[in-house]
């Protein structure tokens, strides 16, 4: 009986868990009858649901079929893809160790979900990972650190950004991490008007490096997917990007999904994602209740200026009925009396006099300014010359030095040459002196 009853407790921790993971992790109706014409969806991990694109060519990732768009909700991504008007707006993507690239569904829109690089030289964008959560008063904030490879980012020059084949310029794979290493990291991700906005990297800076007058295109929202143009880039104008209502994305009915059992442990730490909770999709009533919010400051606005112009209307209108009448007014249009108008004129004297004496002075001060420069410029050609001067001399002193020194030592070579000519002399003397001699000994020897 015990081991019946533990048994029954430890089937139904079971079930609770099973329930827990799968309302946590979901898909809507909507997302899987529009995403399965074009791949798989598959649960993982015991109830996380994602979707992977049949995608066979080699190279492909993710916001790298499309071109940037500037709008009034900032950087959108217009992509060229048949199922980009859903996975580039809304949720992650992950790349799986053994899946490749997978969408993790989730139900907040923006004009594109996607982390920013850049320097001087070269822009770069890569997709949000599933641990990246996005906050009404945060923006986006992290649930852990996560380094996305530097082989998913794509990086162009800033003069092909909005090019609508910026596809065709990306840097290749071996110079992305040279790149990479020396750009700086951004996103700017803000929530006006009851939407997301990217704002990215600021539209000047881009306007700028790229030497291009980046225009502002307007979105037009639809709710039916076969009212978007597939091939927005071609419109100048007009955008048009899907907008359904959060609880119609978020309706679910199992029965009608086919969803493959993979249940293949994923890379992701399922515990720290957040996109695709139902707690995280924002309710009727808080919507509601920026909405109003937004209301009452828009009319508050417009209140305050309509206000605001009625009054400037009247000083207008009485400013010109008092110039018609020529009656003297001040600033408000208010009508002086004749003694504000006698103080009125005295100002004025006292300013225009003022005025006179403020120019006679800097006239003055001018012609000190010149006078001080001619005399230090005076004082500067004294200076050179005296350095010119003080140079020459010491550049004869060593001159003069100079032949000195080659007197002397000539001096002293002529008498070392004479002093061996005397000894010389004096050598070949005694050497005749002395043959001589000899000479003499021998004729006398000889006599003998």
């Amino acid at each position: 009986m015990k081991r019946l009853i533990i048994l029954s407790l430890v089937v139904f921790l079971f079930a609770s868990l099973s329930m827990e993971a799968k309302k946590r992790h979901f898909v809507g109706s909507y997302f899987y009858t529009h995403l399965s014409p074009y791949g798989t969806w598959i649960e993982i991990d015991y109830g996380v649901v994602v979707w992977r694109p049949t995608i066979i060519r080699m190279g492909w990732a993710p916001y790298r079929m499309g071109s940037w768009v500037w709008t009034y909700d900032g950087w959108y991504w217009d992509s060229y893809e048949s199922f980009g008007y859903i996975t580039y707006h809304y949720g992650r993507w992950y790349y799986d160790d053994y899946y490749g690239w997978l969408w993790y569904p989730d139900y907040e829109w923006a004009p594109a979900w996607v982390e920013w690089r850049y320097d001087d030289d070269y822009i770069g964008w890569a997709p949000l990972h599933p641990y990246a959560s996005f906050s009404i008063s945060l923006g986006i904030f992290f649930t852990t650190t996560y380094y996305t490879p530097y082989n998913h980012w794509h990086f162009v020059n800033y003069g092909h950004f909005c090019d609508p084949y910026v596809y065709n310029y990306y840097i290749e794979d071996h110079y992305k991490y040279r790149i990479h290493s020396r750009t700086k990291y951004r996103t700017n991700y803000t929530y006006y008007d009851g939407r997301v906005q990217n704002r990215g990297i600021d539209v000047k800076y881009v306007r700028v490096r790229s030497g291009q007058d980046i225009k502002e295109r307007e979105i037009v929202r639809v709710r039916d997917s076969n009212e978007i143009d597939r091939n927005g880039h071609n419109n100048k104008n007009e955008i048009r990007t899907l907008s359904v209502p959060k609880d119609q994305l978020t309706k679910t009915f199992d029965r009608n999904m086919n969803i493959q059992q993979d249940r293949r442990k994923t890379s992701v730490d399922l515990s720290k994602v957040q996109v695709g909770e139902r707690n995280r999709t924002t309710s009727s009533r808080n919507k509601e209740f920026v909405d109003k919010t937004t209301q009452r400051n828009d009319v508050n606005k417009v209140q305050k200026d309509n206000v605001r112009k009625v009054e400037d209307q009247k000083v207008v209108n009485k400013q010109n009925e008092n110039n018609n009448r020529n009656v003297p007014v001040d600033k408000f249009g208010k009508v002086l009396t004749n003694e504000q108008t006698r103080t009125k004129s005295k100002d004025q004297n006292v300013d225009r006099t003022g005025q006179v004496n403020t120019q006679q002075k800097n006239e003055t001060d001018r012609k000190k300014e010149t006078v001080t420069n001619k005399n230090q410029q005076v004082d500067r050609n004294q200076n050179i010359v005296k350095q010119n001067t003080q140079t020459q001399r010491t550049e004869v002193k060593k001159e003069n030095n100079n032949q000195n020194v080659k007197r002397e030592v000539n001096n002293n070579r002529e008498v070392t040459r004479k002093n061996d000519q005397q000894k010389n002399t004096n050598v070949t003397r005694d050497k005749k002196v002395e043959d001589n001699k000899r000479e003499e000994d021998s004729k006398q020897k000889s006599r003998r």
